[in-house]
């Protein structure tokens, strides 16, 4: 490597880390709504953990992302005085922005040692670190950022192990359990893992040792750790598998086997996939597009889907990609394409990355927060889909908090189920019909508050009509 070229990588890496660190950060704090409810779990188990916080944590879920991870950093954080709902947010957050941020380095590392030049690791992790599903869920509390990571890393190890693998082949079979353990479907990495393994040397040996590896790992992370969470070894997992098991797998749409190739442009992006099929005709192509396509054709099985679970298909199809940016590059002719590519792929990720949080809850936070601070205090109250209004994060552990699932329109008997007794009832705007509004009127609620936020599904605030509306107060919290 030349010096220029060194100089180059040296300056890049630490401004990509800092600049996409700092947008993680901002985002998350700006933006402290919840998009599906699995972000809401790591919250408040960690919650749980560090202030006692009254909840209970689905039964598939192994515990090891929230305790070991998400509840040290909340529990310095109340020490320290910030203990609001906004500030345990951001704080169980933030291992995951320092996981999908240590990923961005980890990918750097991996281009090299897949042989990229060091021009193609730069944009291979300027792909990665920008793509939509990193920078977005890298903001958030959810796992799969973490995973990806520890994924990355077992990989790295045995692409920068020699031909004695030893004690790098079992620390990459132990990140790849580890991996799994912050979320069970991971576990099909281990296969591309495996085949990595025995690519790399053309022998068994290095597989064995992953394997042993895995196996060594799961016993003290999904056994040891389960017993003492669950108390029983293999808890989570066991409940994991008797979902998949579940012909209504538990509520769950189920989406068909392709569904994740028909939505490829949707999930990879346009650029990415444009640049990887150029690199095509490159060798050093095709083994990182062959592990993205083999942990996607692996999750294909499951018939739950969701963009969010393909994020370690990301920095594999940002390697492939950049392969094909080096290719346009030395081609005079197409020398101008690879740069358009560049341009119009920062643009398009960011407005992804925008586009994913500006749907989180934002209206049912402004919501609760109203709420929490009505005079007299509430005692029970009927949110629809009650993980939007962060459950009790906001609402503390003396609130009886009745769960409405979301219907188009509402049941009119669940809403009068919900709502009596109820000191606020809150509900999403498109969700509501005349006859509902007239079970509210009749129930002797009157509608109080609007709130709209960004992309957020409106959420309509109903009071008592024997209690004072909120008067609406600051974000803050």
């Amino acid at each position: 490597m030349r010096g220029g070229d060194e100089t180059r990588v040296g300056g890049f890496l630490p401004a990509i880390l800092v600049s996409t660190s700092a947008l993680k950060l901002s985002l998350a704090w700006l933006l402290p709504g919840f998009l599906t409810g699995d972000d809401v779990e790591v919250v408040e188990t960690a919650a749980r953990c560090a202030s006692g916080l009254d909840y209970t944590p689905s039964a598939i879920r192994s515990l090891v992302h929230p305790l070991l991870l998400a509840c040290p950093v909340v529990r310095l954080g109340l020490l320290a005085g910030l203990g609001g709902p906004r500030w345990i947010t951001l704080l169980a957050s933030l291992p995951t922005v320092a996981f999908s941020t240590a990923a961005i380095a980890l990918l750097h590392r991996l281009a090299r040692a897949l042989g990229l030049t060091p021009s193609g690791a730069r944009v291979a992790t300027l792909l990665y670190a920008l793509h939509w599903l990193p920078l977005g869920y890298g903001s958030t509390p959810f796992p799969r950022p973490i995973s990806s990571c520890l994924l990355l890393a077992s990989f790295l190890l045995l692409a920068e192990t020699g031909e004695r693998p030893g004690a790098g082949a079992l620390a990459a079979g132990m990140l790849a359990a580890a991996a799994t353990a912050v979320r069970w479907s991971e576990a099909v990495a281990l296969l591309p893992l495996l085949a990595f393994a025995a690519l790399r040397t053309r022998g068994v040996r290095r597989p064995v040792l992953v394997l042993a590896g895995f196996v060594v790992a799961a016993l003290g992370l999904w056994g040891l750790f389960d017993l003492w969470t669950w108390g029983r070894p293999f808890a989570s997992l066991h409940a994991f598998v008797d979902l998949t098991r579940d012909p209504n797998l538990g509520g769950f749409h189920p989406r068909p086997f392709l569904w994740y190739l028909t939505m490829v442009l949707q999930w990879a992006g346009p650029v990415l996939l444009a640049l990887a099929a150029c690199g095509w005709a490159d060798p050093r192509s095709r083994l990182p597009l062959g592990i993205a396509l083999a942990f996607v054709a692996l999750l294909s099985f499951s018939p739950i889907k969701q963009f969010r679970y393909l994020q370690f298909a990301v920095p594999f199809l940002a390697l492939a990609a950049a392969v094909g940016w080096e290719r346009l590059r030395a081609d005079r002719a197409w020398k101008w394409v690879a740069s358009a590519a560049l341009l119009l792929y920062v643009p398009l990720e960011l407005e992804r990355t925008f586009h994913l949080l500006g749907g989180k809850s934002e209206a049912a936070l402004a919501a609760v927060r109203d709420i929490a601070r009505s005079t007299p205090p509430v005692r029970r109250v009927a949110l629809e889909q009650a993980w939007a209004y962060g459950d009790r994060l906001y609402l503390g552990n003396g609130v009886e908090i009745r769960d409405l699932p979301p219907t188009r329109p509402l049941d009119r008997a669940r809403v009068r189920e919900a709502a009596e007794n109820a000191d606020a009832v809150a509900l999403y705007a498109a969700d509501l019909d005349s006859t509902v509004e007239q079970t509210l009127a009749e129930g002797g609620f009157r509608r109080c508050t609007a709130y709209e936020r960004l992309r957020s599904p409106p959420v309509l605030l109903y009071r008592p009509v024997t209690l004072p509306c909120p008067a609406g107060g600051s974000d803050r919290d």
